[in-house]
């Protein structure tokens, strides 16, 4: 039998990618303390840095946290 190992950041344990593009993966994850399912998109710090992206993703990070309700 495989064995998996899983990557735990804080409260979420991390899963298979579920959806990958040119700086970031999409991966399933779960609140270990709820159970609740989610995606948690990681952004690949090296290419925001090299191609001059912090402000887009400021603003992302922002505009996400203001209008996201749940």
């Amino acid at each position: 039998m495989a064995t998996s190992v899983r990557t735990r950041i804080g409260k979420y344990e991390l899963g298979r990618t579920i959806g990958e593009g040119s700086f970031a993966k999409v991966k399933h994850s779960k609140n270990l303390e709820t159970g609740e399912n989610v995606a948690i998109k990681i952004l690949e710090k090296a290419h925001i840095l090299q191609h001059h992206m912090v402000e887009q993703v400021t603003i992302l990070f922002i505009s996400f946290f203001l209008f996201h309700y749940n």
